[in-house]
């Protein structure tokens, strides 16, 4: 058994496809056909069932996947180790983030970053929690800041997939923002149950305030009319298209101007960072991690 074996096997489960794994180790698929079923032979057992998209792995499969994560981790290591990153890190991450962070917290979170640690480059690629979530499980991405489902009543369950841990960082209090000289405007707190005539200015599907907001309207009897959907629901409110539901600190930061309602009974949601358990990160990564843990936990009780 090879690491490089490992390393093809680790990179079809991901992807769930021979063609697609292939693409990204640049090996053509029928080599890669081969070495897995190399592999396979030498184990014993099928690590793939066939699917009509695809592949997923056998239960089989499943329990190997664990330990050959784990052991390119090791091997991982072991070489940054060598090359003094443990004590000097440097090099590039990929870090997923909420549309709304981007707008909000997370560019002071880089400049921070960027001066205590100039050797490191962040790169960002922002989408809602389900897509996030998604890059991560493939190996797209190293962390992702995203929603979590920490009180299920408050929310239609995002799915994360297998393997993927989280920590959770800080909760936003929601709101309701709507135009000025909208009727609700001089409202000093709204129901959800009271906007069942409203048009609504959403995030894109995927999001999880857009959950949130279709699990509260639900519990009141009916489904939001989503008129639009957008990454930046605000600047389309200002303009009158709809109500929408948003973080408090992204409804109050600067932009077009609106009204903010406090919501009767409150909603609310967490961001946590998520990694993949059992993966390999890299000193740059887990230097990433640990700052991010410190600045929006301390940020949030400020």
């Amino acid at each position: 058994m090879e690491l490089r074996q490992l390393t093809y096997f680790v990179e079809v489960a991901r992807l769930n496809n021979f063609t697609k794994a292939g693409e990204r180790l640049k090996i053509a698929q029928p080599a890669l056909s081969q070495q897995i079923g190399n592999l396979e032979q030498e184990l014993g057992v099928k690590l793939f069932k066939r699917t009509g998209r695809g592949v997923t792995l056998t239960e089989a499969g499943e329990q190997f996947y664990i330990g050959a994560e784990k052991t390119l981790a090791e091997a991982q290591r072991a070489k940054d180790s060598v090359k003094g990153f443990i004590n000097y890190p440097h090099g590039n991450i990929i870090v997923g983030a909420l549309e709304s962070m981007v707008q909000t917290r997370l560019p002071s979170l880089l400049v921070a970053f960027g001066k205590e640690y100039p050797g490191i480059k962040v790169f960002i690629r922002e989408n809602t929690t389900e897509p996030l979530l998604e890059a991560l499980k493939k190996g797209d991405l190293d962390l992702t800041l995203a929603h979590t489902d920490i009180n299920s009543s408050n929310l239609v369950n995002v799915v994360t997939p297998k393997g993927i841990s989280s920590k959770p960082l800080y909760q936003d209090e929601l709101v309701l923002v709507v135009a000025n000289g909208h009727p609700l405007e001089k409202r000093k707190m709204i129901s959800i149950k009271e906007l069942r005539e409203e048009s609504f200015v959403s995030f894109k599907e995927g999001s999880g305030i857009r959950s949130q907001l279709l699990a509260a309207c639900i519990r009141e009897g009916f489904e939001p009319l989503i008129a639009y959907e957008c990454a930046s629901p605000r600047t389309l409110v200002a303009e009158g298209l709809g109500v929408s539901v948003l973080p408090r600190l992204m409804a109050e930061s600067p932009g077009p101007s609106i009204s903010i309602l406090p919501l009767d009974p409150p909603l609310s949601r967490w961001v946590s960072v998520y990694y993949f358990e059992g993966r390999y990160l890299s000193p740059s990564t887990k230097v990433f991690l640990s700052f991010v843990e410190k600045y929006l936990v301390s940020e949030n009780k400020c």
